[in-house]
C-alpha cells in the first residue's frame, strides 16, 4: 500500500515545523480522551504514569521496540481542543501541540486534528515525518476500532518523501 506525505514543512533556518492533519467523523470531545487519557492515548501512541494536574508525568511508548520512556511537560491544556507539551528523553526534547478543530454543530459533522512539532532539525525531519505519519494514522484507527496500520508502509517510503 503506497502511503503519500501529507505533512506540511515550514523551514527556520537548520530547523522546521511540521504540521499535519486529520478529519475524523468523530467530535472534539470524543477524540479528546484519545489525546489525554492514558488508556485511550495507550491504543495509538504511550501509556502514562503519574498525574496530569500536576503538569508532568511519564510516559511508555506502546508502539516502540524495547523500553522507550519519556517525560512530558504540559504546557497548555485547554479541553478538548488544545494541548502543548515538551516532552524529554536521552535524545533530547521535543515541543508537540495539538488542536481538535471541531467540525460544527451537528451531529456526525466530526473533527479536524492539527498536529505540529516545532523547532524539527531539518537533518531529523525524514524520519520524524514518516513517524508522526504512522502514529496520526494510528490515531485515527484507534478513533475508528481499526487495525493498526504498519509501520513499513511509512518507513522508508515516507522517509524519503520528507527528504526531498
Amino acid at each position: 500500500m503506497a502511503i503519500a506525505r501529507t505533512g506540511t514543512v515550514t523551514e527556520h533556518g537548520e530547523s522546521a515545523e511540521l504540521t499535519l492533519e486529520r478529519r475524523v467523523p468523530a467530535d472534539a470531545i470524543a477524540v479528546w480522551p484519545f489525546l489525554t487519557e492514558s488508556r485511550e492515548l495507550g491504543m495509538w501512541f504511550g501509556t502514562y504514569a503519574g498525574d496530569p494536574d500536576s503538569g508532568e508525568v511519564v510516559m511508555s511508548m506502546t508502539a516502540e521496540e524495547g523500553d522507550a520512556t519519556t517525560a512530558v511537560e504540559i504546557l497548555d491544556c485547554h479541553a478538548p481542543e488544545h494541548l502543548a507539551v515538551l516532552t524529554t528523553d536521552e535524545h533530547g526534547s521535543w515541543s508537540l501541540e495539538v488542536e481538535v478543530l471541531d467540525g460544527g454543530h451537528d451531529a456526525g459533522s466530526g473533527a479536524t486534528i492539527r498536529f505540529t512539532h516545532h523547532d524539527v532539525a531539518l537533518s531529523a525531519l525524514p524520519d520524524i515525518g514518516a513517524g508522526w505519519e504512522w502514529y496520526l494514522d494510528r490515531l485515527v484507527a484507534a478513533l475508528a476500532g481499526q487495525p493498526m496500520p504498519d509501520w513499513d508502509d511509512y518507513y522508508p517510503a515516507l522517509r524519503d518523501a520528507y527528504a526531498a
